[in-house]
C-alpha cells in the first residue's frame, strides 16, 4: 500500500526531479521548501531588470544529460526552449584560442604547440574509449598524477576544463570524475561535447518546469516551511517536524539537500552510529566562488564564454550570459558574469570580496578596452555552498552518500552529494534517476 504522503525536502533540482519522477508515476507529494522560491542552488534573483543566476549553470551533455532524460520521460521537453552554448574559447593574454567540442579539434588547438597537442591526445584518448565501470579505479587518484608533467600550456587545458566541468581546479578533482566526464563528451562514442541553457532566462527555469508538472499531478510545494527535525521511531521514518512546530506524519521522506549536512542537523544524536556520521561527514568538501555580475552597456565579445588562462589571471571564467541568450537582459544592455574558485574562509569575507572584485575589473579592462567605459553596474557575490558535488580522490560516485540507509525504513537521500555521477544539477538529476527505482520499491511494499 503506497502512502498518503511521500514528503520531500527541498525545492531544488535534485527535489523536484524526484518529485516529477513520482507524479510520472501518479505519485504526489508534499514538497517543504525554506526559501520563497524554487530552484535551490540554481534559484534566480532580478537586479536593475537582469535575470542573474546563482552561480553559472549549464546543462552539460544537452541531449545525452540527466536532466534532459527526465524531461524526455516526463514528455515536457517541449516546453522548454534550450539555447546551444557551442562559443567558447581560451584567452592566454594575448588572443583568443577556440576551445575544442571533439577530440580531435585538439589536433587544431592553437592554445599549445602541435608537440604539446599530441601529447594531450595521449592522455585524452584512452580516457574517452574507456568504461564508466573502469573509471572506478581511478577513483582515489588525482587528476594532477597525468598533468602534473605537462608543459603549462597544456595544464591550462586542463584549467579551464575543469573550471567549466566542476567550477574548481585540477588539484581538487579526481582522475575518475574528470574520465567520466571526458567519456559523456566523446562525440565518436555517442557522446556529445554540447551544452545547453534554457533560452527564456534564468537557470531556474528546469526547476521551474519539474515543479509546474508536480503540481498539475496533484503534489504541493509550500515555500517558506523550512524543516526542522526529522522524526525516527523504532527504524522507521514517521513524518517530520516544521520550525513552527507543526508535525506532518508520513512513511516516506526524501531528504535532497546536502546530505553531510542533513545527518547532523535534521535528526536526533542516536539515530545514526559514530562510524556512519563520521564517513558523511568526510563528503563536506564544497566547492566557494566568488563571482561578479556586470552590466554593460554594449557588447564587448560576441562570444559566450572565455577562459582566461594562466596564472596570472584571478578570473577564471568569464560567461555572457547576454550572448546566450537576450532575455536576462533589458534591452539595450548585456550581462556577463566572472566567476572563481576560492578558499571558503575568502567567501565569507567582504574585504576578500572587494579585492577579487577589483582585480576582475582590472583584467577585464586589459582584455577588452572598453570595458570600464561601458560599465554601468556590477553586482558581487560570494557562495560557500556553490555545489555539494564531491569531486575529490577518494569521495566520488559510489564513494558517497548512499541514498537509504539500511536499518531507517522509508527514508532517502537525494542530491548531488549522493551516489550519482556528473556535474552540477546533472549530477542531482542523475541521483534522482537511481534512487527512483528504490522509492518506487518501498512504496508498494
Amino acid at each position: 500500500m503506497i502512502p498518503s504522503k511521500v514528503l520531500i525536502i527541498g525545492a531544488g533540482v535534485s527535489g523536484l526531479s524526484t518529485a516529477a519522477l513520482l507524479a510520472n508515476e501518479n505519485i504526489s507529494s508534499i514538497i517543504y521548501e525554506k526559501s520563497s522560491s524554487v530552484g535551490g542552488r540554481t534559484s534566480t534573483t532580478i537586479h536593475n531588470g537582469h535575470i542573474l543566476d546563482n552561480g553559472f549553470h549549464i546543462m552539460p551533455f544537452y541531449k545525452k544529460s540527466k536532466i534532459y532524460e527526465i524531461l524526455e520521460k516526463i514528455n515536457m521537453i517541449e516546453k522548454l526552449n534550450l539555447v546551444n552554448v557551442y562559443d567558447i574559447a581560451f584567452y592566454d593574454g594575448d588572443k583568443f584560442h577556440k576551445y575544442p567540442k571533439g577530440i580531435i579539434d585538439i589536433l587544431q588547438l592553437t592554445l599549445i604547440p602541435f608537440n604539446s597537442r599530441l601529447s594531450l591526445l595521449r592522455i585524452l584518448l584512452p580516457m574517452a574509449f574507456t568504461s564508466i565501470e573502469k573509471t572506478e579505479q581511478l577513483d582515489k587518484t588525482s587528476l594532477t598524477e597525468v598533468t602534473k608533467k605537462l608543459d603549462n600550456a597544456s595544464k591550462s587545458f586542463f584549467d579551464a576544463v575543469c573550471m567549466l566541468a566542476f567550477a574548481d581546479t585540477a588539484e581538487n578533482i579526481s582522475l575518475g570524475e574528470f574520465t567520466r566526464t571526458i567519456i559523456r563528451a566523446n562525440p565518436f562514442k555517442g557522446g556529445t561535447s554540447e551544452f545547453a541553457y534554457p533560452d527564456m532566462g534564468g537557470y531556474d527555469r528546469i526547476a521551474k518546469l519539474f515543479a509546474e508538472y508536480s503540481i498539475k499531478k496533484g503534489s504541493k510545494i509550500n515555500l517558506g516551511k523550512q524543516v526542522k527535525k526529522v522524526e525516527v521511531e523504532n527504524d522507521k521514518v514517521k513524518g517530520i517536524t516544521l520550525t513552527d512546530g507543526q508535525f506532518v506524519s508520513s512513511e516516506c521522506v526524501i531528504v535532497t539537500f546536502p546530505s553531510y549536512l542533513a545527518v547532523n542537523q535534521l535528526f536526533d544524536d542516536d539515530v545514526f552510529d559514530k562510524h556512519f556520521l563520521e564517513s558523511v561527514n568526510r563528503l563536506n568538501q564544497t566547492t566557494s566562488v566568488i563571482e561578479v555580475h556586470f552590466a554593460l552597456s554594449k557588447k564587448i565579445d560576441s562570444r559566450q564564454i572565455v577562459f582566461p588562462v594562466g596564472q596570472n589571471y584571478i578570473s577564471k571564467g568569464i560567461f555572457f550570459i547576454s550572448n546566450i541568450t537576450s532575455s536576462v537582459s533589458p534591452a539595450g544592455e548585456h550581462l556577463m558574469m566572472v566567476g572563481t574558485p576560492v578558499h571558503a574562509e575568502e567567501a565569507k569575507s567582504s574585504k576578500r570580496i572587494r579585492e577579487i572584485t577589483e582585480k576582475m575589473k582590472n583584467e577585464l579592462n586589459i582584455i577588452y578596452p572598453e570595458f570600464q567605459r561601458v560599465l554601468l553596474w556590477e553586482r558581487p557575490k560570494a557562495w560557500s555552498l556553490v555545489e555539494s558535488v564531491v569531486k575529490k580522490p577518494g569521495l566520488v560516485w559510489k564513494n558517497k552518500m548512499p541514498h537509504e540507509v539500511p536499518h531507517i525504513k522509508g527514508l532517502f537521500f537525494v542530491g548531488d552529494s549522493t551516489v550519482s555521477y556528473g556535474i552540477g544539477t546533472d549530477s542531482a538529476a542523475h541521483s534522482s534517476i537511481l534512487c527512483h527505482p528504490k522509492i518506487m520499491s518501498y512504496l508498494k511494499q
